[in-house]
């Protein structure tokens, strides 16, 4: 809508100066919807790269999700998630235990905070002796029809 503002905007003037006769000012209000993005579950397809940082061969959580209610009892249908492409230089698994999640304060759900909920962890180890740099990728979806193609890299120390 502001791109329409303009360019009218832009028409206007463009006409007043191609005109002989003395150019008129008039006031124009426009009423501009602004939608903010990134509030409430996501929806779409959405691709996120994060880093992680491993020390040797041992386990390292590099994602979580979970779909539970502002009671913290289970969403149904839940989340999911699974790995799309192992780790070269290690292994990948997924955790359905329930466990702790750290909801941000203003988030209803932060007082499941000091309960073990339903949801799903991933996590990456090491092959032995191997330092340098891996990557996997993951694909959690949500029940709201969300879908991330999460691509983690991983500096293995």
């Amino acid at each position: 809508m502001k791109t329409a503002s303009v360019l009218l905007l832009a028409s206007a003037l463009a006409l007043a100066a191609a005109s002989t006769a003395p150019a008129q000012t008039q006031t124009q209000h426009y009423e501009v919807t602004v939608k903010p993005g990134g509030n409430g579950p996501p929806s779409g397809f959405q691709k996120v790269t994060i880093s992680k940082a491993a020390v040797g061969s041992t386990p390292i959580q590099v994602w979580a999700n979970t779909a539970i209610n502002p009671d913290c009892s289970a969403h149904v249908p839940g989340s999911t998630l699974r790995i799309l492409q192992e780790p070269a230089h290690g292994s990948a698994s997924i955790s359905d235990e329930p466990d702790y999640h750290a909801f941000p304060p203003a988030n209803p759900r932060s007082a499941c905070n000091s309960k073990k909920i339903p949801g799903h962890e991933a996590f990456y180890t090491a092959a032995e002796g191997y330092k340098g740099r891996d990557r996997m990728v993951l694909e959690g979806a949500s029940p709201e029809g969300g879908v991330r193609q999460i691509t983690v890299n991983i500096e293995v120390r």
